[in-house]
């Protein structure tokens, strides 16, 4: 499975363009159909109002599958600090009994310790290559936020450069609080505009159209209904 890529800047992502890409085609459609001079209102308000939807429509694509990134690399990203208990899928009911007991051990003591006791037991379990140690250092150490201790081991023991400003940066984009430039930008690019006064308009024009069409038809059956009269029952001096 390849890995998911670090997202890229705003004026560099896929989908963000693809958003402003949907905003300008949608301010092209709507342009398009208010100079329809040959339209009626109701026809320029039909052809905006689908343009409309059809804008969200792609505004929220975009957003979901920005959103899917972010979070596929988030995954990706936490898989790289060994929290949990590890456990391998093939081991045998003993062996997953055993490792589950070690590191409840560990992360209990990790959390019974203050932020400098869990530094201390996470540099032992790296000098001692004790995986349950690490793991309940590690996992106490994010429980309790404490991103320094995270960014130092990250630094000695991790590949990716700014490993902990990015985990932060996703999870912080993924629930909506980030105040980073490029979040902001994200969230700019995918919100819908207010719809415009064809669209609010258009119940009112449908509902002008309905009632004409109801008078057409009543119109139309009273004249069938006179007609079908006279056919029955001639005026005098029209008889065959």
């Amino acid at each position: 499975m390849a890995i998911p890529t670090p997202m890229p800047t705003h004026d560099q992502d896929p989908d963000i363009n693809a958003a402003r890409q949907t905003q300008a085609d949608y301010l092209t459609a709507v342009q398009a159909a208010r100079s329809d001079y040959r339209a009626s209102d109701l026809a320029k308000a039909e052809a905006i109002d689908a343009a409309y939807t059809a804008y969200r429509t792609a505004l929220q694509g975009a957003w979901d599958s920005l959103t899917s990134r972010r979070r596929a690399r988030l995954e990706y990203l936490e898989t790289l600090v060994p929290v949990g208990p590890g456990i391998p899928t093939d081991s045998t009911p003993a062996d997953r009994a055993v490792l589950m007991a070690a590191f409840r051990a560990a992360l209990e003591r990790a959390q019974e310790t203050g932020r400098e006791g869990r530094v201390k037991m996470l540099q032992d379990a790296e000098r001692w290559d004790d995986d349950a140690a690490r793991r309940g250092a590690l996992t106490a150490i994010l429980e309790d936020s404490d991103w320094h201790t995270v960014r130092a081991w990250a630094q000695q023991h991790l590949t990716t450069a700014g490993y902990v400003e990015e985990v932060v940066g996703l999870r912080g984009a993924l629930a909506g609080t980030s105040t980073d430039t490029n979040a902001r930008f994200a969230v700019r690019e995918c919100t819908a505009v207010r719809p415009p006064a064809e669209v609010v308009d258009l119940p009112r024009l449908l509902s002008i159209r309905d009632a004409a069409e109801t008078e057409g038809m009543r119109m139309a059956a009273s004249v069938a209904a006179h007609a079908s009269a006279h056919a029955r029952f001639p005026a005098p001096g029209r008889l065959a």
